[in-house]
C-alpha cells in the first residue's frame, strides 16, 4: 500500500483496537488486516465504536493518507461484514 491521498475501498479483519486513556483526545484507533497489508481506521471524537470487534471483518472506504509513515483512514465510512446474506453498516 503506498501513496499519498486517494480513496480507497478496502476489506480486511479487525486485529487490533485501541481507546483514549482518560484526559487524551478522543481517537479509536482499528487496525484492519489486508492480507499482507494492514491499515489504520482512526475514529476523531469518539470513546467508543459499536459494532466492532477483534476478528470483525469490515468494509472501509475513505481518503487514503500516509500518518507518519502508517497508511490511515480518518473517520471512514465502514460496513460490518457478518457474512454474504447480512451486512451493517456503521
Amino acid at each position: 500500500m503506498s501513496g499519498g491521498s486517494r480513496r480507497i475501498d478496502v476489506q480486511g479483519i479487525v486485529t487490533a483496537i485501541s481507546y483514549p486513556g482518560a484526559g487524551l483526545s478522543p481517537l479509536v484507533r482499528v487496525q484492519l488486516q489486508l492480507g499482507d497489508d494492514s491499515v489504520t481506521l482512526a475514529f476523531l471524537g469518539r470513546q467508543d465504536v459499536h459494532a466492532i470487534d477483534i476478528g470483525s471483518r469490515l468494509r472501509a472506504r475513505g481518503a487514503l493518507v500516509d500518518r507518519r509513515g502508517v497508511p490511515t483512514l480518518y473517520d471512514p465510512e465502514i460496513t460490518v461484514l457478518a457474512d454474504s446474506s447480512s451486512q451493517e453498516r456503521v
